[in-house]
């Protein structure tokens, strides 16, 4: 018998993997290209819940955020891809 969430509706694990896929290949590119904005994204986040973040060294930290961004871009594009192979 056919799993009836493997038809198409928004709780299928094909969809959310894609969601969970394209939102981090999304992140990811925010972090590649403008690191600055995603450092600055995440103290906003953290001033939300009354949290001060800044960095120690601004031009590692931008480095590393670059970085991290190509490596989502990466993980964001592989889930994507097994979404699609296997569901």
């Amino acid at each position: 018998m056919q799993c009836p969430l493997m038809s198409g509706c928004l709780m299928s694990p094909k969809f959310a993997f894609l969601a969970v896929g394209c939102l981090g290949f999304a992140l990811g590119i925010l972090s590649a290209a403008r690191p600055d904005r995603s450092i600055a994204l995440y103290q906003w986040i953290m001033e939300r819940i009354n949290w001060k973040v800044a960095p120690i060294d601004l031009a590692r930290e931008i480095r590393n955020t670059r970085t991290e961004g190509f490596v989502l871009i990466a993980l964001g594009l592989a889930i994507c891809f097994i979404a699609f192979s296997r569901f």
